[in-house]
């Protein structure tokens, strides 16, 4: 025992007496070998200073409560966290993040599809044929611009309009989770045709086939507007959006003309909500509730896909979905951004419309923890 615990220790026997704590002290000091023995059976009525010291208790910390991040949708799984986002805070005059995007469609730039007249402009893998689509605001956004090729690039190119499309093909396949996308697109275009989408990751290939035997599945959200191509009429305007899963080469579809089986019968799939999809409903188009234009202003568009259900949202909000596990895709899938030129939906562009831009704010991805 060290003395100055001794002292205070004898000391708090007798405060009273200072000859008599003086003494104690010599007795403390005298009788230090024994004091373990004192400690152990102290009679003198006083308790012992140590037994006034608390026993400090663990904390048992509470479970921490579950954090839900506040930009998913409140129906979306409350483990999902973020795996994926771009939120393009780039510099002006610089391109797209090469480890999150390529710049080409996997048929590449040079193949035509659905009649449009654009050529994607392949400026991650240094292609020059066409001006460069992407660009930065310097305030967090994106630029696709879609303008009018001149008479050398049409010969190089063979297209009279250049674009952008970006792909995640390489980083961010997925199979069970929500993806969203904020955008913004110019009102009052003829032959414009954006779209937010995800495409199955096995293109071209043996493995393009889910556990449920679907292949070359395809979803959607569409921005139209034009005078109506060949084959889905028209005219299409940006005060209602497109929303569409197509599989098995496109010939069964579920999309704003119906649900079609695989000999182009109408069929029949069922919603979340029970409705029926049919060939008359199907599941779109969404359409703004008093008629204003998605066009000119900033939308959030979300799809939640698992291998049981495709969910569409806008601004937060469920528009369409499909419950359907056997002709659901239960392959990984990845996100598209785009901006098509006329062709088979919009119909023809007009040309003192162009060129024209989309802006995209961020692209994120919450999957399964």
């Amino acid at each position: 025992m060290n003395l100055l615990f001794r002292i205070w220790r004898c000391n708090g026997l007798n405060v009273a007496a200072t000859i008599l704590a003086f003494l104690m002290l010599n007795g403390c000091s005298e009788n230090s070998s024994t004091d373990a023995d004192s400690e152990q059976t102290n009679t003198t009525g006083i308790e012992n200073p140590v037994d006034e010291i608390p026993e400090v208790m663990e904390e048992v910390p509470d479970e921490e409560p579950v954090v839900v991040d506040d930009r998913l949708p409140t129906d979306i799984d409350s483990n999902y966290i973020i795996t994926f986002e771009d939120d393009f805070n780039q510099q002006p005059g610089t391109l797209p993040d090469p480890s999150k995007w390529q710049s080409q469609l996997p048929w590449g730039p040079n193949v035509t599809i659905n009649s449009e007249l654009q050529y994607y402009t392949d400026v991650l893998n240094g292609d020059v044929k066409a001006p460069n689509p992407f660009d930065f605001d310097g305030n967090g956004n994106l630029i696709i611009t879609a303008g009018l090729n001149n008479d050398q690039q049409v010969e190089a190119t063979g297209a009279e309009y250049y674009s952008g499309v970006l792909t995640g093909a390489e980083s961010t396949p997925y199979r069970d989770g929500y993806i969203e996308a904020n955008i913004w697109f110019e009102p009052d275009v003829a032959g414009f045709w954006g779209a937010f989408w995800l495409l199955h990751k096995y293109y071209e290939s043996p493995q393009d086939t889910g556990e449920n035997g679907k292949r070359r599945t395809e979803i959607d959200w569409e921005f139209v507007r034009g005078p109506g191509g060949a084959f889905l009429g028209g005219p299409y305007s940006t005060d209602r959006l497109q929303v569409a899963y197509h599989y098995d080469d496109g010939q069964w579809s579920v999309s704003g003309s119906g649900f079609n089986s695989s000999n182009g019968e109408p069929g029949l799939s069922i919603q979340c909500d029970g409705s029926e999809i049919n060939n008359v409903v199907g599941v779109g188009p969404i359409k703004q509730m008093k008629g204003e234009d998605f066009a000119g202003d900033w939308h959030k568009y979300g799809i939640w896909k698992t291998d049981e259900f495709v969910k569409w949202y806008l601004d937060g909000n469920l528009v369409a979905s499909i419950c359907d596990p056997t002709i659901v895709s239960q392959i990984d899938m990845y996100p598209i951004i785009n901006l098509a030129i006329g062709g088979n939906f919009p119909g023809p562009p007009n040309p003192e419309d162009y060129p024209t831009s989309m802006l995209v704010d961020y692209i994120t991805l919450w999957q399964p923890q």
